[in-house]
């Protein structure tokens, strides 16, 4: 009996209809009926009432009682089962599958898809448990028989990406990943004075950190250079994805001049080694928000604000004797609070000072980045992407990959405006050498100087030249003996960064960089290894080159999930908060809540429990 032919016959269409039922008996005794006009015995797979609690509804699901699978029982008892597989199922139909694909291919999500088939169909009963079945039917169909690795490696090969990856010692578990699409190493070698970079969490179901650098382009918009999954954040970990990130430069000496970083001391360290003559700005920001937290704990409100403004006077000193002067008056107001006057020195300005004061880095080409806002707002931008943060790397890549498609159109676009588009304020014939031939990023910041023009003139002492020495752009007195002579600003004292209007260039390598990219040593080495093999030499060194030459056949396989075994259990109905993608508050969030919290209320909060839990780490 088993190798007779099965005969299949297709009875969707009996079951199509538009007819309205009043009662869940009526729809029961109708779909009975066409099951025995048809021969088809019908039975519920599957009920549910509606009972007013979250997540419970009204419907019926119906399917052959052929349908299924049989589980083998060891009872010794000779039986013939019933259950042969049959597909039948009251289901999406073939139209409504393929709206689903269509909307899914644009990251529409499920209960908007849902809306859509409402839309359509006014009378459709499709439930959003279907669109999420077929969701991952079609995720199914897409990876086939491929493993997690192998078909994000096939995406990355196929979308021509850049990327580097090494697994753990002894094991085939992927250790750290690195990619950068093809135009963020354009745009790179473009654009490599200034980069910024910084890890984010909460981006993948492996709890895996994820590093990204960013750079700006001549327009002032963000483009994400390189990403990394790495296993953890110690100094050999960022000693590898920098390395990585050193062979995107065509050539060796274009390194970037200017790198921005939190206080991270594995990272700076790593930096030093690979980066050695790259100058490591520290973010203002998050350093003023520590001090800002560490003075409401040491400090009585009456003087908060006064010493926090005396703070931001001595990061804004314009050079090293006013710098002096300003950190003379806080150590003034802080006679009687040794405990944060420490702080500030020992943790900020002894050890960083030349990181983020002005004094120092008004010297440094930095563009105008002293914050690492940058990156941090292209962490949201990914994120919005994810929605959760419970996917694997495939869904991670998908989401930069998309993100990255929206950044490149939109630099492409501001390109072309700086090209054609002229501002009122820039007709004047004071910017004709610049109009069209440099960014109006720049020339809004030019035009913003020439406002210091009045009360400046052409006195150096007084302009303080810092925009000539932070962003490549001619300052106050500069500009004020160009106007003086009536002489038009020339090009050639506007940094060539804000002169680069296109990325729709070829990356050459100079002559002395022939040989990085000849194969033909290597090869043959390759092969006089190969031939002076026995057999099971021989295999073994061609595994090791077909997962080269063939990525789709890596062997490499994701690290292990990290599950919470640990807690309470969760109400049902309710996202588990490890599950969303935003991040943990930081030190200074915990110290602001608290301070509104005993403004309010004099005994001790949650809050005030968490930040002492924290304290000693951060101080």
């Amino acid at each position: 009996m088993e190798n007779l032919p099965q005969i299949c016959v297709d009875t969707t269409d009996a079951f199509i209809t538009t007819e309205r039922f009043g009662t869940r008996e009526e729809v029961i005794r109708w779909i009975k009926e066409v099951g025995i006009d048809n021969k088809v015995t019908v039975i519920i797979s599957r009920s549910d009432t509606e009972t007013g609690k979250r997540g419970r509804s009204n419907k019926l699901i119906f399917g052959c009682d052929k349908g299924g699978k049989h589980k083998r029982t060891d009872s010794g008892t000779q039986s013939a089962p019933k259950k042969c597989g049959c597909p039948f199922k009251i289901r999406l139909t073939t139209d409504e599958k393929q709206h689903v694909a269509d909307l899914t291919k644009r990251h529409v999500p499920p209960r908007h898809i849902l809306l859509s088939l409402q839309d359509r169909d006014p009378e459709n009963v499709t439930r959003i448990t279907q669109v999420y079945k077929h969701k991952s039917v079609i995720q199914k169909e897409i990876r086939g028989p491929m493993s997690e690795i192998q078909h994000l490696f096939k995406l990355i090969e196929d979308a021509c990406y850049v990327y580097w990856s090494r697994k753990k010692d002894d094991s085939e578990v992927v250790r750290e990943i690195f990619w950068a699409h093809p135009d963020s190493v354009k745009l790179l070698n473009i654009f490599p004075i200034v980069l910024v970079m910084d890890s984010t969490y909460k981006t993948n179901k492996y709890r895996q950190p994820l590093f990204e650098i960013v750079g700006m382009t001549s327009t002032e918009l963000t483009f994400a250079v390189a990403f990394a999954y790495m296993e953890s954040e110690r100094t050999e970990n960022f000693c590898w994805v920098l390395e990585k990130l050193k062979e995107l430069f065509v050539k060796k000496d274009m390194c970037q001049q200017v790198i921005l970083t939190d206080r991270d001391l594995a990272l700076t360290k790593a930096i030093e080694i690979v980066f050695p003559r790259s100058i490591n700005l520290l973010c203002r920001f998050h350093i003023n928000k520590n001090v800002s937290a560490k003075c409401k704990q040491h400090v009585v409100n009456d003087l908060q604000k006064t010493i926090d403004t005396l703070w931001m006077e001595v990061v804004w000193a314009s050079d090293e004797v006013e710098y002096g002067q300003r950190l003379h008056q806080l150590e003034k107001a802080c006679v009687d609070y040794s405990g944060f006057i420490n702080y500030v020195k020992d943790t900020w300005l002894t050890p960083h000072r030349h990181r983020f004061v002005g004094a120092w880095i008004n010297r440094v080409l930095h563009l105008g980045n002293t914050t690492t806002n940058r990156v941090e707002s292209a962490h949201w931008k990914l994120k919005q992407m994810l929605e959760n943060s419970i996917g694997d790397m495939v869904k991670c890549w998908k989401a930069m990959n998309n993100n990255l498609r929206l950044q490149l159109g939109n630099i492409r676009a501001s390109f072309q405006k700086s090209f054609y588009d002229v501002e009122h304020v820039h007709i004047s014939p004071f910017y004709g050498y610049l109009r069209g031939s440099v960014s109006r990023a720049a020339l809004r910041r030019i035009a913003e100087e020439l406002l210091r023009v009045d009360y400046v003139g052409t006195n150096r002492q007084i302009c303080g030249c810092t925009l000539k020495t932070s962003y490549g752009l001619p300052c106050a007195c500069e500009l004020g003996r160009y106007t003086l002579g009536g002489i038009p600003i020339p090009i050639d004292v506007v940094h060539v960064h804000w002169r680069k209007l296109t990325m729709e260039v070829e990356l050459e390598v100079g002559e002395d960089d022939g040989s990085e990219v000849d194969m033909t040593c290597p090869m043959d080495e390759l092969w006089r290894r190969f031939r002076s093999l026995d057999v099971i030499g021989k295999r073994a060194l061609k595994s090791r080159v077909c997962e080269l030459a063939y990525p789709t056949m890596t062997l490499l396989c994701p690290p292990p999930e990290k599950l919470k075994t640990k807690g309470g259990v969760k109400k049902k109905g309710k996202k588990p908060a490890e599950y969303d993608v935003y991040r943990d508050p930081s030190y200074h969030e915990y110290v602001d809540k608290a301070s509104q919290s005993s403004q309010r209320k004099s005994q001790p909060s949650q809050t005030s429990k968490k930040l002492n839990t924290i304290h000693s780490s951060i101080s």
